[in-house]
């Protein structure tokens, strides 16, 4: 596929990234020349200075016949005329970038499309929710509901008492089937596993599972679930106000920023969240404000290297879960071994739907999620494919994937070897990244 990328910033470059380990034809378009001298020497893709709002820069950069043109830019508005411009251009899919939670509406995304914005990419919204979730399942790192929530992904941490740490998967009892061992991150890398892989302290080990069985996984990583009341958060920027309206009310929030024009606007349109006006790393306020006394501290300033540091305090004065926006995603293993238990980045959110525009091609509905290094995929069997061809031991799989659950006849289910797929399941893939055209070879 070819695909066009307007946007040379980190989420920019990110996807183009991601996406040319896929195999695509990947063409960044962007307006900062020394940046994209650079990447060209490093990168598997092509760059190309100009700008999204010129119709010629489009033409010339192959708007006529490309497969998919995502717009990521800073300016919403360029995004959204940008993708009229190539869509006018010949442009198959497009895609946009937007930030104002006013746009995400029925009414205005149908309005969108039918203008030729096929897809609207809402990362604030998109990392609001994710940390909801975390608020209420906060022993867990990674949290996806597939298919309204019939099967459940979920990414936990191993820790010195789990019951399942230092056993190999193929010594581990499940009969009856109660989970499935998706994937294991270790640091920087993922591992898709075999019976001889083994779990080990400081792992993220991702299970597919059915929603009751859930409650089996807390003891076997040596988790236990935290009862939050109070939540003291730094930054008061999109992300935190989309977050507080989804969460405002039930918990006791304190949010802390040094801009008094984003705490004024926090404290009039949330009156029962606290706004203080302080930097995120003035200890003598965190003090002052309770930090001692809140069951989790969420650290959502733009500055990586402040929210590692500001949930480093927060461990020091005794907060059982912390949360971290890392968009800097080399500081994630340094994250994680200082035991921050969610990190947040709104690059993968992103990513995670641009990839689900590559796997959606024909009629079969698709789901892909991005964590970095790999993906996790849902997608609709057809008939006369190859993921129904035989039972699944006897598809030789490529290295990298592996099918981690089913959703059949609405309900959803684990898999064994013996399992085979039958035409309309929802099959739930684990792979590393580049393997999307090895899926879609299997469902096709």
């Amino acid at each position: 596929m070819r695909i066009i990328i307007a946007g040379d910033g980190e989420t920019g470059t990110h996807l183009a990234r991601t996406l040319s380990v896929e195999n695509q034809d990947i063409v960044l378009m962007g307006t900062h020349k020394d940046h994209l001298d650079e990447l060209d020497a490093a990168g598997n893709f092509i760059t190309f200075e100009g700008s999204p709002l010129s119709r010629h820069n489009l033409l010339q950069c192959g708007a006529d016949a490309a497969d998919l043109f995502v717009a990521v830019t800073p300016d919403e508005n360029a995004n959204i005329i940008a993708c009229l411009l190539a869509k006018d251009c010949g442009t198959r899919r497009c895609a946009a970038r937007i930030d104002n939670p006013e746009f995400d509406t029925d009414a205005t995304k149908a309005l969108l499309r039918g203008k030729g914005v096929d897809i609207t990419i809402y990362p604030e919204k998109l990392a609001a929710a994710e940390i909801a979730r975390f608020i209420e399942h906060n022993w867990v790192s990674e949290w996806f509901r597939l298919y309204r929530g019939e099967l459940l992904v979920v990414g936990v941490r191993m820790t010195s008492g789990g019951e399942l740490r230092g056993h190999r998967l193929r010594d581990i009892p499940n009969t009856p089937r109660l989970f499935h061992v998706a994937a294991i991150r270790r640091g920087s890398g993922i591992i898709i596993p075999g019976g001889d892989d083994m779990l080990l302290e400081g792992d993220t080990v991702y299970f597919s599972v059915l929603p009751r069985n859930l409650d089996l996984l807390p003891a076997l990583c040596g988790k236990t679930p935290a009862k939050v009341r109070r939540v003291m958060v730094t930054g008061a920027g999109h992300v935190t106000e989309n977050l507080l309206e989804l969460t405002a009310g039930r918990y006791d929030i304190t949010v802390i920023d040094p801009d008094r024009g984003r705490c004024d606007a926090i404290a009039a349109r949330f009156p029962g969240v606290v706004a203080v006006n302080a930097a995120a790393n003035d200890v003598a306020t965190l003090k002052d404000e309770g930090i001692g006394n809140c069951d989790m501290f969420l650290a959502l300033t733009r500055s990586s290297e402040t929210n590692i540091v500001s949930c480093m305090v927060a461990r020091e004065h005794g907060v059982a879960r912390t949360l971290a926006r890392i968009e800097d995603l080399q500081y994630r293993p340094e994250a994680e071994s200082l035991s921050i238990d969610k990190i947040i980045n709104k690059k993968l959110l992103n990513a995670g739907q641009v990839l689900n525009a590559l796997l959606d091609e024909g009629d079969a509905a698709t789901q892909c999620m991005s964590l970095d290094m790999a993906e996790i995929a849902e997608i609709e069997a057809v008939e006369g494919s190859r993921i129904v061809s035989r039972p699944i031991q006897d598809l030789s799989l490529p290295k990298g994937l592996t099918v981690g659950g089913l959703i059949r006849d609405g309900a959803g289910q684990l898999v064994d070897g013996r399992t085979r797929v039958r035409p309309g399941d929802r099959v739930v893939l684990f792979c590393v990244s580049g393997s999307l055209p090895r899926i879609r070879r299997l469902f096709r």
